[in-house]
């Protein structure tokens, strides 16, 4: 057997083999697909690979797949050996992970589909363009401050507010970083709209979004990023099983015979706890059971406990939904229309235009027939 640990940085992995021999063999690897493709060719099916859950590892994964041999990804708070070793090289990094292959000790991470992590991808830069927009949008705001200027306007980027900030006089500096901060919040809102018609056409597609979309809090864009973190729910065989994964349950403590609870772990899925107080915080604004839960928890324990322990309720109502694949018992119907009719006009309102559609346009302002690619490869051969 080959046993092989790859430690994935950018712009390369440096690896270290061990055969049958016990002999270590270190090699490095540009971080590029030829690269990885060239290397899987070198494999067999004795061979087993393991590579630690980053950014990177996930196409690596795919991509060493197509080849004879094993790939596992290694989840990277379990593998504690590496930070415990005291002498912190790349090279020892990867020796480490083909060493605990070699003797079965490695805890694998969860690999997701590639459906599951494009939809991951897609749904962290939308995440990322609205924190921008949130950046530009404050940065306006402390302009104005800037030039003792308050806006009349509750809502200062509504039709009102832009208007206001299109007549407003500012001093120079000011107005140029007011000018420029909203050219750019015109192109982050339009590339944001694109980007959620794209992914509220995926969400109609998908029954799971639809029993997510009924359990209050939870939107269109939560249900999807969610689902992508999450994966398959049979992973799970209890709520608490995926309360854990998402780093959301107490911390626990012994000192002799005595047990205490701590700060939430903090450990999984990040995005997914993130998401998860988001939509805590908008379901306890509603009439319901979560909200009661919340009240009652906030008396004794303050607000920052209370929200975060509602969003692990909420996940023990996400498991049982998914997992049951059953509507959420206290479903409010008319609320729930309302969610798929937005995500129905959200999907269509900004929708791709069909190929034949793109051909005719063009063809208005052309004076020849436009061909498509399609027809090219259609008339050949």
């Amino acid at each position: 057997m080959r046993f092989i640990g790859l430690d994935v940085h950018q712009k390369y992995a440096e690896g270290c083999e061990i055969g049958t021999d016990k002999k270590k063999r270190r090699f490095r690897i540009a971080n590029t697909r030829e690269a990885w493709e060239e290397f899987g060719q070198t494999l067999d099916p004795n061979t087993r690979i393991v590579l630690e859950a980053t950014s990177n590892a996930f196409w690596i994964h795919d991509i060493l797949s197509e080849y004879p041999g094993q790939v596992v990804v290694a989840n990277p708070l379990k593998t504690r050996a590496i930070a415990e070793a005291r002498v912190k090289t790349v090279a020892l990094d990867a020796q480490i992970l083909a060493q605990l292959l070699a003797a079965d000790f490695i805890p694998e991470s969860w690999v997701p589909s590639k459906d599951e992590y494009q939809l991951r991808v897609l749904l962290h830069h939308r995440i990322r363009l609205a924190k921008i927009r949130t950046m530009l949008k404050n940065k306006i705001h402390a302009a104005l401050i800037r030039s003792g200027i308050q806006s009349p306007w509750s809502d200062l980027f509504g039709k009102g507010g832009r208007k206001f900030l299109e007549k407003v006089m500012l001093p120079t500096t000011e107005q140029i970083i007011v000018c420029s901060s909203l050219r750019m919040l015109d192109s982050v809102q339009k590339e944001m709209a694109a980007l959620e018609a794209d992914l509220h056409a995926r969400a109609k597609e998908n029954p799971s979004v639809h029993l997510l979309m009924g359990i209050p809090g939870i939107s269109v864009l939560s249900a999807l990023t969610i689902l992508a973190e999450v994966g398959d729910i049979s992973r799970f065989s209890s709520p608490k099983k995926l309360a854990s994964y998402s780093g959301l349950v107490p911390s626990v403590h012994q000192s002799g015979k005595t047990y205490y609870t701590g700060n939430i772990t903090k450990e999984g899925r990040s995005t997914l706890r993130w998401i998860l107080v988001q939509c805590a915080q908008r379901a306890v604004q509603s009439p319901g059971k979560l909200r009661l839960f919340y009240l009652a928890l906030k008396e004794k324990k303050g607000h920052k406990v209370a929200i975060v322990a509602t969003a692990r309720k909420l996940l023990h109502v996400i498991w049982a939904v998914l997992s049951r694949k059953e509507e959420y018992r206290d479903l409010r119907r008319d609320l729930l229309e309302r969610k798929l009719k937005r995500m129905e006009k959200n999907a269509n309102e900004y929708a791709m235009p069909e190929l034949s559609e793109v051909v005719e346009a063009l063809e208005m302002m052309s004076e020849e027939p436009i061909v498509t690619s399609e027809e090219w490869l259609g008339g050949v051969g």
